[in-house]
């Protein structure tokens, strides 16, 4: 989601942060500055352990050596303002929304490439992203509270989840931010209602197959990531911090302080397995998580 900071200023909406219940101080080592970029909107980590980063106010896409601790343009998404969500759905194939368009980033070429794969015509507010499967993604409405069901092969898209939950609220229409799909369950949160839920889908429609469960409605929840040792990891824009949340009890633990925190991603080598890299107002930052 967007930089809360930059973009409210000292509208109102900002005081329901201060009713959100204290959480217990960070457990971990403080974070630390990978490289300094601004406005970092999403993160994804590809198999070589290059980090890649998007801003929703450019149409750069970012690669970042997170040990050489430098970054550079990857590539520009040709027709897009901007970049938000981005989800890896086959071995170095990768979904990014530029606007209301969902556009491929192929790097298994000798040089990175993108093309539009399609433009959602009635999409609102498009920004959280999720791989459903190898050939499908969940792409989440913030301005209508919906969930798309996005197949990257045709294009072809359809409602697939439409909750209370999911809608907007506030001064700013923008309700379902971060989303995230593992084993028959969509997480997501609702930055505005400071909410974190779940719901369980089919494994073939991406239909809900129950009810939604609110897992909090008293902490501001950006975009989320899952670590190696089964937890989830919830990056909270406005509250300052990357917080840890065991599914079976769904509370939020503070693991980390980073300012306009608003996504994140696990490195994906030997070296670096544990760590979260945390997308934020002042660029990436790495989080050591203690498994």
């Amino acid at each position: 989601m967007f930089q809360l900071h930059a973009l409210l200023g000292s509208l109102p909406l900002l005081l329901t942060l201060g009713s959100a219940a204290p959480l217990v101080e960070p457990r971990q080592a403080a974070a630390t500055q990978v490289v300094r970029l601004s406005s970092v909107e999403n993160v994804a980590v590809r198999s070589n352990g290059q980090i890649l980063a998007t801003n929703m106010n450019q149409a750069s896409l970012y690669t970042i050596d997170p040990v050489a601790k430098t970054s550079k343009t990857a590539l520009s998404v040709s027709g897009a303002s901007g970049l938000s969500g981005i989800a890896e759905y086959a071995p170095d194939l990768f979904a990014v929304i530029g606007g209301k368009g969902i556009y491929k980033v192929d790097f298994t070429g000798a040089a990175p490439k993108s093309s539009l794969i399609k433009t959602i015509t009635e999409a609102s507010n498009l920004n959280g992203l999720a791989t459903f499967d190898n050939s499908t993604l969940l792409v989440a409405d913030a301005g209508k509270g919906v969930v798309y069901k996005f197949d990257v092969n045709t294009g072809a898209y359809s409602v697939a989840i439409q909750d209370p939950t999911m809608a907007p609220s506030g001064a700013i229409p923008f309700g379902i931010d971060g989303i995230k799909y593992k084993d028959g369950v969509v997480w997501y949160t609702n930055i505005f209602k400071n909410s974190f839920h779940k719901i369980a889908v089919d494994a073939v429609s991406a239909k809900a197959t129950g009810s939604v469960t609110t897992l909090w409605t008293n902490l501001m929840g950006d975009d989320l990531c899952f670590g190696p040792n089964g937890k989830i990891y919830v990056a909270t824009n406005g509250r300052n911090s990357l917080v840890e949340v065991d599914p079976a009890v769904g509370k939020p633990t503070s693991v980390a302080t980073v300012t306009g925190s608003t996504s994140c991603a696990f490195g994906r080598t030997e070296k670096d397995a544990n760590v979260a890299y945390v997308g934020a107002g002042q660029g990436v930052y790495a989080v050591t998580i203690k498994v």
